[in-house]
């Protein structure tokens, strides 16, 4: 049985935003890791993507047994699906295909070693002394933290606007 419905001490309402706040940074890291970071707001909107379908079948269906389990596979599932349109359409407008383009089924490793390997990347990648340290101390709060950009607007005392 995928879900159960009983009351947990947190509804959908408050257990969503608790694994937003728990796993997003963890499945951003391990897609930015597999995507590069040139393609982080791709990897950032799969993630997103996950928690709003989760806030859409939770309340219907009710709470999965293993939330985070669910998170990590529809995350997997949709980055896959991302990777298979994206080669479609590289595939269709492309000149000529790629000899050494893969057509077998991604890799996704949401392993709790991949995880720490790839949040330590990123934390690094964050780090990085070309970024002003004002956007480092933002990134982190948002990519690592799971912080919403209000949220980093209220910690450094600004305007939404400003933190964009």
């Amino acid at each position: 049985m995928l879900f159960r419905h009983f009351q947990l001490p947190m509804d959908h309402r408050e257990l969503i935003p608790h694994y937003f706040r728990t796993e997003y940074r963890k499945i951003v890291a391990v897609l930015v890791k597999h995507f590069g970071f040139a393609q982080m707001e791709v990897a950032e909107d799969i993630a997103s993507d996950t928690f709003l379908q989760a806030a859409q079948v939770w309340p219907l269906k009710g709470i999965p047994e293993n939330p985070t389990g669910w998170l990590y596979q529809v995350a997997r599932n949709k980055a896959i699906n991302y990777l298979k349109r994206n080669n479609l359409f590289e595939d269709k407008i492309a000149v000529e295909i790629k000899s050494n383009h893969a057509k077998t089924e991604p890799e996704i490793d949401l392993s709790p070693q991949k995880i720490n390997d790839s949040q330590l990347q990123m934390m690094f990648a964050i780090s990085h002394p070309s970024i002003s340290a004002e956007a480092q101390i933002g990134l982190s709060l948002r990519i690592l933290c799971g912080f919403g950009i209000e949220e980093i607007a209220n910690a450094f005392l600004t305007t939404k606007s400003l933190c964009l």
